[in-house]
């Protein structure tokens, strides 16, 4: 697998945020193009008071100005780190924005806010793009320490499809990192006619030229989000490679879940994909 195209969401103009770092520091290593857009839209809100939308339509106009005016910044950016790429801003709701571009693109950046973080947590804009992409996402805690590079990374692998697919599509991340922890929660396969494929984690990185060791990962009766975020902890992830949405989203928006825990509280930048 090959990461040549990188899309950033940048959510001010004027900075490129621990996303962008982040983005800046993965085109370099990988000598990825990297497309940062910046989306100037009407809050779907200012539509609920007429007396709001021009205003609205104000600000959104003066953004989209102020936006476009920052394009030498951005190209000096892109000359300073050494690396090829092209600042767009559009009129349209970011997700939308991100997935078109996303088409043509082999991982998208997000930063998440996480003071105050966004409510409802489940239909932010990181978790509706990793949702929607048909990419993997890169979710940047505002608060993240940004690396050159992730050294150690942490998969979080169940034997379910959305794992599996986050490993492979994690490929050029895990070969360049120094350790990779699979922390394997694979359930014990229930007897009966209906039998699925398995795929032995550790042996599918070792075919592909990574080195990992295996992490039994066990709850021990906790919430799943919490205890696989202290595992990764414990293991010093500088990222945490994981499928999203495993179960129903609408399930896990409303009971809670896993991905939404990890969206809502991890420290580290995570490698998801559903």
């Amino acid at each position: 697998m090959a990461l040549s195209e990188i899309v950033l969401h940048v959510r001010r103009s004027d900075s490129p945020g621990r996303a962008g770092e982040a983005a800046f520091a993965l085109a370099h290593r990988f000598e990825a193009y990297l497309t940062a857009i910046h989306a100037a839209a009407i809050a779907p809100t200012a539509f609920a008071a007429p007396e709001a939308v021009a205003l609205s339509v104000v600000e959104a106009s003066r953004d989209y100005a102020d936006a476009l005016a920052r394009s030498d910044a951005w190209n000096a950016r892109f000359t300073e780190a050494r690396i090829a790429g092209e600042w767009q801003v559009v009129q349209s709701d970011d997700v939308e924005a991100l997935c078109h571009a996303a088409c043509a693109a082999d991982l998208v950046v997000v930063e998440r806010p996480t003071t105050p973080p966004e409510a409802p947590v489940g239909w932010g804009i990181a978790s509706r793009t990793a949702f929607s992409a048909g990419v993997p996402v890169l979710v940047v805690p505002d608060t993240a320490r940004v690396v050159d590079r992730y050294d150690r990374l942490v998969v979080a692998y169940d034997g379910g499809p959305q794992a599996a697919r986050a490993m492979h599509r994690a490929l050029p991340l895990l070969k360049a990192a120094r350790e990779v922890v699979v922390l394997n929660g694979v359930p014990e396969r229930a007897p009966g006619p209906r039998v699925l494929p398995t795929l032995d984690a550790v042996a599918y990185l070792s075919r592909n030229e990574v080195s990992a060791h295996v992490q039994r990962f066990d709850t021990e009766g906790r919430e799943t989000g919490a205890a696989l975020l202290d595992a990764a902890r414990a293991a010093g992830a500088e990222c945490i490679v994981m499928g999203a949405w495993g179960h129903s989203r609408i399930a896990q928006l409303v009971l809670g879940g896993a991905t939404r825990h990890l969206f809502q509280h991890a420290d580290v930048p995570l490698f998801v994909s559903h």
